[in-house]
């Protein structure tokens, strides 16, 4: 005759595992708002690279002719290779600037106010969180001969617009928050 031995198998039972899965949605439910903000303040930094090129530009033009210009494409700015991988539209939009900081000063090459304006007066982005950013996006800004506000916008988290503006005495400011 032979015995059979009952061997009892530990494990955890059903009701444990469903507490187990509560807890880590609610965990998740807090989290993953907080870590959208965390995202997208940290997009924000890539604002503020790319307005302190173009500061350091303006810079270095007005110390070769006296003058701020618009022009980036002439200035030696130039973001577009990264293009799609921005979220944030920068530079000046048209309504702000005078005919004077329009035109060329460099070697008679091309006015700004030929062609498509994309790569002159300002360089757009195309990875932003609803669809690609435009020239409206652009904080406030301003071109003269003795001074600029360059702007920086893009969509970061939703719908809102994020913007920034740098001027030449290098004061940035943080004119919209989108997130």
């Amino acid at each position: 005759m032979s015995k059979f031995i009952l061997i009892r198998l530990k494990g955890f039972s059903l009701v444990e595992l469903m507490v187990v899965v509560a807890i880590i949605g609610i965990l998740s439910a807090v989290a993953v708002p907080n870590f959208q903000k965390y995202q997208a303040k940290s997009r924000t930094s890539e604002a503020k690279i790319q307005l302190a090129g173009l500061y350091t530009a303006e810079i270095a033009f007005y110390s070769d002719y006296s003058v701020y210009a618009a022009c980036l494409s002439n200035m030696g700015y130039n973001p577009s290779p990264e293009k799609s991988s921005r979220y944030y539209a920068i530079g000046f939009t048209s309504a702000g600037l005078d005919s004077a900081s329009t035109k060329a000063i460099d070697n008679g090459a091309a006015a700004c106010d030929e062609g498509p304006l994309d790569g002159k007066n300002y360089f757009l982005a195309k990875k932003t969180a609803s669809g690609p950013s435009a020239k409206e996006d652009l904080a406030t800004n301003a071109v003269s001969p003795g001074g600029f506000t360059a702007g920086a916008g893009g969509r970061i988290m939703g719908s809102a617009v994020d913007k920034w503006s740098i001027t030449q005495s290098k004061i940035l400011n943080h004119d919209s928050p989108g997130y």
